[in-house]
């Protein structure tokens, strides 16, 4: 093998080359980058660990696989066939939010000829703040609206992007350990042997793909967290990530959800608590708009509401006039009122004769 520049290829070159002869397109990739996003004819948005929070959440609430289309044809009045189905979604920090993906056999095809290199995620952003805080799904495009969009298919480049030469050798170091371990080898295994090994398991794949055979020995696919039966795509898909498999990630996720779910939910009743106990909102203002805030928002729930006077705010639908005849009667609207003073029923008839 020879490299781009004429020159003999490193080991982890090599590598690189069956890795990609092998995977050809990702199980995984950044769906939206961190921070600051600059996107044509809209201006900029921002993806901060809050919003990315929101959106998995409700991609785990609603318990059904994102889907992937072409040219965001599911926003239209027209046939919309899925390029692929997002599985997972995980937040990595600085990194920004990435996307576990089943890819169709068209759309692997299309990514693996770089007939499509990119993609375009459709949010919904905060007008106030300009926060993303919702992903309704994802296209194959390649004109994406938003700026320095890392492609899903890069141009393949084997000097590592520009990068210096100790990062590229750390990598290769990495790779090869890494394919010790999914290719079953021993911890000594030599350069050698690990590019016979990952050599062998790139033909098998060939020979067998799309036939229903055997794609990988079974020492391989235990290494790959991969059912017995799995067919080429499945092992392919797993290679790609690099990571474990999908269903851990779905797992996972579901899980971070639940539990940013429940965080939530304490927040609220403990936010609605105190605005009930200190007279600044009431029981009517909590139905209406009040308790969606304080989930959604606590923030903006302490501002608009737990920023009131003590006191401040008593509920006014429902009052009736009592009749003379009925002192010392109450209804529940002054039930309401007297929980929020802190007046006895019997503190409200001694003095409503």
């Amino acid at each position: 093998m020879q490299s781009e520049s004429g020159g003999v290829l490193t080991m982890g070159e090599k590598i690189r080359v069956l890795l990609k002869e092998m995977t050809g397109v990702p199980g995984e990739f950044q769906v939206l980058p961190a921070g600051r996003i600059d996107m044509k004819g809209y201006g900029s948005a921002t993806l901060d660990e809050a919003g990315a929070t929101e959106i998995i959440a409700e991609f785990a609430r609603r318990g059904l696989d994102m889907v992937i289309d072409y040219e965001h044809q599911t926003l239209k009045d027209s046939q919309a066939p899925a390029a692929g189905w997002i599985k997972a979604l995980t937040w990595k920090g600085s990194d920004g939010l990435w996307a576990v993906v089943d890819w169709t056999r068209q759309a692997s095809n299309y990514l693996a000829n770089r007939e499509y290199r990119y993609f375009s995620p459709v949010v919904l952003i905060e007008e106030a703040s300009g926060r993303i805080v919702a992903m309704l799904n994802v296209a194959l495009t390649n004109m994406p609206r938003i700026d320095n969009l890392k492609p899903l298919v890069a141009k393949w480049n084997l000097t590592g992007d520009g990068e210096p030469a100790s990062q590229n050798k750390a990598k290769e170091i990495v790779m090869i350990e890494k394919l010790r371990k999914l290719l079953g080898l021993a911890d000594d295994a030599g350069e050698d042997k690990v590019l016979e090994a990952a050599t062998l398991a790139v033909n098998t794949a060939k020979e067998a793909g799309g036939k229903g055979e055997v794609v990988a020995c079974r020492e391989v696919l235990e290494a790959l967290g991969a059912k017995e039966n799995a067919d080429r795509e499945e092992v392919i898909r797993i290679v790609a990530s690099l990571k474990t498999p999908g269903d851990v990630a779905v797992q996972l996720s579901h899980q971070v959800a639940e539990l940013t779910r429940k965080i939530a939910e304490m927040n609220q009743q403990d936010l609605i608590a105190l605005s009930l106990k200190e007279g600044k909102t009431s029981p009517e203002e909590l139905d209406k708009w009040g308790r969606d805030l304080a989930l959604k928002n606590p923030d903006q729930f302490k501002l608009i509401v737990l920023s009131r006077p003590a006191g401040s705010v008593i509920p006014v639908e429902g009052l009736r006039v009592l009749k003379d005849s009925d002192p010392g009667k109450m209804d529940d609207a002054q039930k309401s009122i007297n929980a929020m003073m802190g007046i006895d029923e019997d503190t409200f008839k001694k003095y409503n004769q």
